[in-house]
């Protein structure tokens, strides 16, 4: 990828998804995890994809009416969504039963989600299927007792429960856990089979693949995903789909920021970016001491000077990264961190001090595209109306 023409283009902060590098990822994921595992793509992780990868997942999972309204417009099959979220409202479900009679799946996290499409399906006579996801022990979720009584109370023919989902957080480092889950799926699965008499035809599975974002990270993932797969595979005769996330989206993002202003006392050298905490979100960053891949454009060749990067927000907590060693900077050198795909882009404290957020542009096939132009969160913050 030429950043010095996304640079000269388009300017920083920027975010640049690399849509050729995912197709290449998901390929990664699917030869290691086998083909016969269909892959679900969960929506939040990065809205701005979703459309590029449309060919390349089985379905996307859909968490809230703003992802559901993104989706439509850009035309994503209605047949290859999810409908997913601790929190449907009415009118949106309504909305949804009312109108559209093709959405493939819905799932349920409470008695009264299911009451909800009970009566919403009787009334308009739309025929639907649903997941119904058991809890981890947080809010989401059913226990296995309410499970047992959504699937022996249904006896409307309009509701198909088709199986069960289960997705209890993201990076998971310990083949132990995923195992464990995977063996009280099982579990459930023979109980609601053998005991309640009721055929499941899919499990759901959200594996939580961690993903290393730090230098000093060690992660043989090759070896990794050969074991998770081991582990599904104690998994038969049922269909499995595994809904993934930031493992899918995470390294087709680059976030692009300029130093703007440099300075030094006792303490440190800083170096002050156009950017800051509010575009640019690691899982597990603490105070900024953990070393995210990056690089420097342009590259120097200067002697190693010791910085703290600081982004553009007033508060003494906006750290990018401290103390690393780098060549000498200059003002306008940009930095282009690296795996920044997932969340960065949909998680950070956008509305902070109403400063811009960041363009958003697509490379594919050698080319660069803008999908979003900064967007003046001043306006998002301004007080109408007064």
């Amino acid at each position: 990828m030429n950043y010095q023409e996304v640079i000269e283009k388009y300017g920083t902060p920027s975010y640049v998804f690399n849509i050729d590098e995912l197709k290449k990822r998901i390929e990664y994921l699917k030869d290691k995890l086998s083909l016969k595992y269909d892959l679900v793509y969960a929506v939040k992780a990065n809205t701005f994809i979703s459309k590029g990868i449309e060919n390349e997942v089985a379905r996307y999972e859909i968490c809230s009416p703003g992802e559901f309204a993104i989706c439509n417009k850009l035309n994503i099959p209605r047949n290859k969504m999810v409908i997913s979220g601790v929190y449907k409202d009415r009118l949106t479900i309504e909305n949804m039963i009312k109108n559209y009679d093709d959405i493939l799946k819905y799932t349920i996290e409470s008695i009264s989600q299911y009451e909800l499409l009970d009566e919403l399906t009787t009334k308009y006579q739309r025929k639907i299927n649903i997941l119904i996801r058991l809890t981890s022990g947080n809010q989401f979720g059913v226990t296995v007792e309410e499970i047992k009584k959504i699937i022996t109370d249904n006896h409307n023919p309009l509701i198909t429960i088709d199986g069960i989902e289960f997705f209890s957080g993201t990076q998971k480092h310990s083949l132990k856990i995923i195992s464990k889950e995977i063996d009280k799926l099982i579990n459930l699965v023979d109980t609601i089979e053998n005991e309640w008499n009721f055929k499941i035809k899919e499990i759901e599975y959200g594996p939580g693949l961690p993903v290393y974002y730090y230098q000093d990270d060690v992660f043989d993932e090759d070896e990794f995903l050969k074991e998770v797969k081991n582990i599904l595979d104690k998994i038969k005769n049922h269909k499995v789909t595994l809904e993934l996330g930031r493992s899918i989206a995470a390294s087709c993002g680059y976030y692009l920021t300029k130093v703007v202003d440099m300075k030094s006392n006792k303490f440190a050298n800083y170096a002050i970016l156009d950017g800051g905490i509010n575009h640019l979100v690691y899982y597990g960053q603490t105070m900024a001491i953990k070393v995210p891949y990056f690089e420097i454009w342009p590259r120097r060749t200067a002697d190693l000077v010791n910085y703290s990067l600081c982004g553009s927000l007033c508060t003494i907590n906006d750290f990018l990264v401290k103390n690393i060693n780098v060549r000498k900077l200059e003002k306008n050198d940009v930095f282009i961190f690296k795996n920044v795909g997932a969340y960065s882009c949909t998680e950070g404290i956008s509305l902070f001090l109403s400063r811009d957020l960041p363009q958003v542009i697509l490379y594919q096939n050698e080319k660069f595209k803008l999908v979003r132009e900064n967007v003046k969160t001043s306006e998002l913050n301004f007080p109408k109306n007064l």
